[in-house]
């Protein structure tokens, strides 16, 4: 897997990560998504809406410098803090916004069910743009080009057990359902890619998504992650994992391509 450059604090990527919590353990959250490489601190690449770094006016582009009077130059230094800070904290954040420094105070608020979350920013509003390389031919794959049809996307990766099971039921699916294209989406090289295609003879499209910039705008914290997007390209339904929720997903989709 490709390095992941940023996350949305602190959202579990994946339990075997370092930086995932225990499940019995309140977390804080500040509700930003960063880049892990800024060199001058700890660059805001976007806002969550309804987070504490939202209500307290923090906006894309601002670089993080501290937390109190503890600086901050990686994410583990900032989780760090944060966690020993605690859920309802009042802390001072230090930052520059536009070469100018500046401090808001703001409220660590306990981390929210990020399935939930996902679906507060998502349900019922237009699905985030993508352009997103096609691996079978590198061409781009839009959904400004999906207009009137029903359509998933799939946030996967080739090292997910639950994606690898998961994929020859989506390619099954697929086949008995071409009037709804399913869009494969993954961070990792095109080669490792289309090696697990070949070996599994998905036909469905798949796409490679660079630094999970497509995921990330989708505010998908987990995989396998799908999003249903109706006729009129509104996000109409979303879950993360397999099973029940996602045969549910499914049985929309046919349905709202039926739909006149």
């Amino acid at each position: 897997m490709q390095k992941i450059l940023s996350f949305i604090l602190l959202i579990p990527f994946l339990s075997s990560l370092a930086f995932a919590a225990p499940a019995q353990q309140v977390q804080p959250w500040l509700g930003v998504e960063i880049d892990a490489d800024a060199k001058s601190g700890i660059l805001v690449k976007r806002v969550i809406p309804g987070a504490p770094a939202e209500k307290a006016g923090f906006q894309a582009g601002d670089i993080i410098a501290a937390i109190d009077k503890e600086k901050v130059k990686s994410r583990e230094e900032l989780m760090s803090v944060l966690r020993a800070k605690g859920v309802g904290s009042r802390v001072t954040v230090h930052f520059q916004r536009k070469g100018k420094s500046e401090t808001k105070e703001l409220k660590l608020e306990m981390l929210p069910d990020m399935l939930d979350l996902a679906k507060a920013q998502l349900l019922g509003k237009p699905a985030p743009a993508f352009e997103l390389p096609s691996i079978k031919d590198k061409s781009l794959i839009k959904n400004a080009d999906l207009k009137g049809k029903v359509y998933i996307l799939e946030f996967w990766a080739t090292w997910c057990p639950a994606c690898r099971a998961a994929a020859p039921y989506i390619n099954q699916w697929t086949k008995a359902h071409s009037d709804i294209p399913v869009i494969g989406v993954s961070d990792e090289e095109p080669s490792v890619i289309q090696a697990f295609v070949n070996r599994e003879k998905l036909s469905y499209m798949q796409t490679q998504d660079v630094e999970n910039k497509v995921q990330s705008a989708y505010g998908m914290g987990s995989i396998p992650a799908f999003i249903l997007v109706d006729k009129n390209g509104v996000v109409n339904d979303l879950t993360v994992g397999v099973g029940e929720y996602l045969e549910a997903l499914l049985n929309k989709a046919e349905k709202l391509s039926k739909a006149k």
